[in-house]
């Protein structure tokens, strides 16, 4: 694919001699990334969930699932910021044209010396202090090991970001397909001969290695070309508030597992060490089996944030207001349609979605799964938000909402289980609504932030008419037979036949209140700008 300079818009002239329509290359564009980043994101979904779904069985115990659990969250906290902060960075420059791209990949190497190294170094100099934390000594190895992913990531985000960028989205959609399956198939192929979760991160730094190299191959090296290079104060300025932003973001997603590991482990202090060690992992491994089936709708929506970033990035669309509040809408518009509808198909018998994709002994963690659908639902939103806001460059204002609603869910969930556990409670659903309460009130100062500012936000009709079809699959749920119970319906298989019909209510009340129509479904057709799109 060629590539093309930074649209300009121009305004029409009558003197001028009749020409062709031109061209929207910024429409191209999100068609291009409408077909691409969808799927490798839906083969990164299959992958991340047959690792989620095979590692308990690989490594042989929810126990050993459970550190594998609170391991990986502490990694991902850190490498989601690595990456997302690099790609997001990288992108915003290079998405100023040809020459940009290749200036924001060395900018971006040089910073990554420094900040993807440093952040390495020091996330395996904290190492034995999360373990204390945690009350867990044996996390220690586990994160020091992890500390080569952080590093690994930081430079491959680099080359991430300037395809997505140079919005060549088939070259990031390559690295994301070989990457998902590079990690699911080394870390499986490590747990199952090892039976070990220190193993599994071994096969993980591994594939996160091999991405690197095969990265610098398909994207390339920065090229010498003309123009003012960038600095690295500059892009550093624009990524440090987006880092703060994104580690809160993520600290965020994890906030509930680490606080419930904590939590436990003192309540049950009077148990013999190795009885509390086996409790706490085990309930922490049935948890982020929830986690794992909650957080499918955010790992789906993900995809949007990589195709509205670099549009909402190029100076065509921030100058026209019109425009941008356009997509703003129409994103959180779709994002909330497509998110409640897997969510219907998975909430609607919560303890059979845990029968059909875990062993039997994770289906006591169905009334977590259930209020967990619900927060992620905020989450994914509030992202969007995120990102939204971070294109227009407002980094500074995102990060305020980003470390409020962390601070908002960190009171929420604390609380929420201490409270439960005082009261002699099972924790698990109390670690779920204190996620659900934090982030719902970040998801009302995101939307609220958007319309004060921009006089854009989420449609309150989308939102009515949506909840109104999740309220009434949902009553499906209460008069299908229980999961386990004799007969066809009661079976893996009855679990799946209701979940699909679920989805079938749920796109019947969505088409009845006319939120959808049989013609958008067949074709989303997107809005053309007022103004001329020319290209010199």
């Amino acid at each position: 694919m060629s590539e093309r300079t930074a649209p300009s818009v121009t305004p029409s002239s009558s003197n001028d001699s009749p020409a062709p329509a031109p061209t929207d290359d910024l429409g191209q564009s999100a068609r291009r990334g409408a077909l691409f980043i969808p799927l490798a994101k839906l083969w990164f979904l299959v992958s991340a969930l047959l690792l989620q779904l095979l590692l308990p069985r690989a490594l042989g115990s929810s126990a050993l699932y459970g550190v594998w659990t609170l391991v990986s969250s502490w990694l991902s906290t850190f490498n989601n910021v690595m990456i997302t902060a690099t790609i997001q960075a990288v992108a915003y420059f290079a998405a100023r044209g040809p020459s940009a791209v290749e200036h924001a990949k060395a900018t971006a190497l040089r910073m990554n010396l420094l900040i993807g190294g440093g952040s390495a170094a020091l996330f395996f100099l904290a190492a034995p202090a999360v373990a204390s934390f945690e009350h867990d000594a044996e996390l220690t190895a586990h994160l020091q090991l992890g500390s080569l992913i952080i590093l690994g990531y930081s430079f491959y985000a680099v080359f991430v970001g300037a395809a997505n960028g140079a919005r060549q989205f088939h070259k990031q959609a390559g690295l994301d397909i070989t990457f998902a399956t590079l990690r699911t198939g080394l870390v499986l192929a490590s747990a199952l001969v090892l039976h070990s979760t220190l193993a599994a991160i071994g096969g993980w730094v591994l594939a996160a290695m091999i991405i690197l190299v095969v990265a610098v191959a398909l994207v390339g090296l920065p090229k010498p070309v003309d123009g003012e290079p960038i600095p690295v104060k500059t892009m550093l300025g624009f990524g440090v508030w987006l880092a703060v932003y994104l580690l809160g973001l993520n600290s965020l997603m994890f906030m509930d597992g680490w606080w419930l590991k904590r939590l436990y482990t003192e309540a049950l202090v009077s148990l013999p060490a190795a009885e509390v060690k086996r409790t706490v992992d085990a309930v922490v491994g049935v948890y982020g089996a929830a986690q794992t089936v909650a957080r499918l709708p955010y790992q789906l929506i993900v995809a949007v944030t990589f195709i509205v970033f670099p549009l909402l990035s190029a100076p065509a669309v921030q100058a026209d207001r019109q425009r941008t509040e356009r997509y703003i809408s129409a994103t959180l518009r779709y994002s909330l349609i497509a998110m409640m509808g897997l969510v219907t198909a998975l909430g609607v018998r919560p303890q059979g979605t845990l029968r059909l994709l875990f062993p039997p002994e994770y289906m006591t963690g169905s009334s977590a799964l259930a209020i967990l659908l619900g927060a992620y639902v905020c989450f994914s939103l509030f992202s969007i938000v995120g990102t939204i806001t971070n294109s227009l460059g407002r980094t500074l204002q995102t990060t305020a909402l980003g470390l409020s609603t962390l601070a908002l869910t960190a009171l929420s969930v604390y609380f929420s289980i201490t409270s439960a556990l005082q009261a002699g409670e099972q924790p698990l659903r109390a670690a779920a609504l204190g996620m659900l309460i934090g982030m719902g009130s970040g998801l009302l100062l995101g939307l609220t932030y958007l319309w004060v500012t921009l006089r854009a936000t989420l449609p309150v009709l989308t939102l009515l008419r949506t909840g109104l079809g999740f309220a009434v699959a949902m009553l499906l749920g209460r008069i299908w037979p229980a999961a386990g119970s004799a007969g066809l319906l009661g079976s893996k298989l009855g679990t799946l036949v209701c979940a699909a019909l679920a989805g079938v209510v749920y796109l019947a009340v969505l088409l009845a209140t006319r939120e959808l129509s049989l013609t958008e479904l067949a074709l989303l057709r997107r809005e053309r700008p007022k103004a001329t799109i020319s290209e010199p």
